[in-house]
């Protein structure tokens, strides 16, 4: 969706109502229910497409899933990958679990999956 407002330049009310009407099933009965209790309450409702990212991760992805990626950033090795698939691999995790991550750290988590792959290599 990003890419979307981007390349049309939407203001921020435009680009909530876009996002709403792409609701289905269970996120559209939530966005009603949302709405209600707003209202009810005389609370203001979203108005940027910012406020409506946070509150929908909050709704809809679990803490368990961000968990289960730091999991999988720590456990991952680099096996029959090669180093760029393996890179390409931890970047993604990186990504996806939403990590402010210091390039070296990574670099140097990089390093040593490729060291310890060339000492199993050199073993053999």
């Amino acid at each position: 969706m990003e890419l979307i407002f981007d390349c049309h330049n939407y203001l921020e009310d435009k680009k909530i109502k876009l996002i709403i009407i792409g609701f289905i099933d269970y996120a559209i009965v939530w966005w009603d229910q949302f709405v209600l209790s707003h209202k009810r309450n005389r609370r203001r409702l979203i108005e940027t497409w910012k406020e409506m990212k946070t509150i929908m991760r909050r709704c809809f992805i679990h803490s368990h899933y961000y968990r289960e990626l730091y999991q999988k950033l720590q456990c991952l090795s680099q096996g029959t990958k090669s180093g760029d698939e393996y890179h390409k691999e931890m970047e993604i995790t990186i990504i996806q679990a939403n990590v402010v991550k210091d390039r070296e750290a990574t670099l140097t988590k990089f390093l040593n999956g490729l060291n310890c792959e060339i000492s199993n290599i050199v073993e053999l």
